[in-house]
């Protein structure tokens, strides 16, 4: 029996194997799955060239290919990763399977006053499908409980109807306020539908959607009143008194994402309240499909640049 000693890397980790020559290329792969994770179908293993491309490359002797002493990397992604990556692509699938249902593209024609018997949101909505459900929830419930959130609500005696969960493929927008407060909805997610947006900045998002609790388009007018807004939310908010804006990121659960000086200065306010066929920044008011939210109104954009 002929030994045959060589080293295989992959991602940087160097491994020395020692083999009978007379063995297969298929039974060193055998021999890598075990070692890397990666499955035989995967991988590819370079020298001067990939090793054993051709057909009947597998069931060719490792001495025919290898020389001794030589120095393989291994590229392929390890299977554990590769089935985490699918099943992550499955469950983003399945939440923008449900985006036509909560666009915010759409509006009615009509506005109707709304009456409520206290000040502050009186229903949660997530959105369905997706992972993370409880710590979406969370969030809106831990806007509502705001001490800052509160006490504007109570001092201008804003209620809301329902603070629901924006779908993240609404990529221009961060919110919207239909009908002055029947509906508010807010972008908690990341892109990749994985992870959590900054809650500070989902905090300045509402404030922007609060604000047209009075005015529909972004004039002076309401401009001045989400600078109180934001100004307020600091100063009946003594629970952050002293403290930094932004914590660190939970330990384990989602992802959370960090606030951003860059994201701060992307977003910018534009256009105002939409008309009854849609807005689109810099360009005419494109027809639209229909809503399955029928409620009366107009909705307010917070837009991306």
């Amino acid at each position: 029996m002929s030994v045959l000693v060589f080293s295989v890397s992959h991602r940087g980790n160097a491994v020395q194997f020692s083999v009978d020559g007379a063995q297969t290329l298929g039974d060193l792969r055998q021999r890598l799955a075990q070692q890397f994770g990666v499955a035989p179908k995967q991988q590819r293993l370079l020298l001067k060239g990939e090793v054993g491309a051709s057909p009947a490359g597998d069931s060719m002797p490792i001495s025919s290919l290898i020389p001794a002493n030589s120095r393989i990397v291994l590229i392929g992604t390890p299977a554990a990763e590769l089935a985490a990556y699918l099943k992550g692509n499955e469950r983003r699938e399945e939440g923008r399977s449900n985006y036509e249902k909560y666009r915010a593209t759409t509006v009615s024609q009509t506005r109707e006053p709304i009456e409520y018997s206290e000040h502050g949101f009186l229903k949660f909505e997530t959105l369905p499908g997706l992972v993370h459900q409880a710590s979406a929830l969370a969030m809106l419930r831990r806007l509502a409980r705001d001490e800052g959130v509160r006490g504007i609500m109570r001092k201008r005696q804003y209620s809301v109807g329902v603070l629901r969960e924006l779908h993240p493929n609404e990529r221009t927008i961060l919110g919207y306020n239909r009908n002055r407060g029947q509906v508010i909805a807010l972008r908690l997610r990341t892109d990749d539908l994985e992870g959590f947006r900054d809650y500070d900045d989902v905090r300045k998002v509402l404030m922007h959607e609060l604000a047209h609790m009075v005015w529909d388009e972004h004039d002076e007018r309401f401009h001045k009143l989400n600078r109180e807004l934001c100004q307020e939310l600091d100063e009946l908010d003594w629970t952050r008194r002293g403290q930094t804006v932004g914590g660190g990121a939970p330990s384990s659960g989602p992802r959370f994402q960090q606030s951003t000086v860059e994201e701060a200065a992307s977003a910018h306010i534009d256009g105002g309240a939409l008309t009854s066929k849609g807005f689109v920044l810099g360009g005419t008011a494109p027809q639209l499909p229909p809503d399955n939210d029928t409620a009366a109104g107009q909705q307010s954009r917070r837009d991306l640049a």
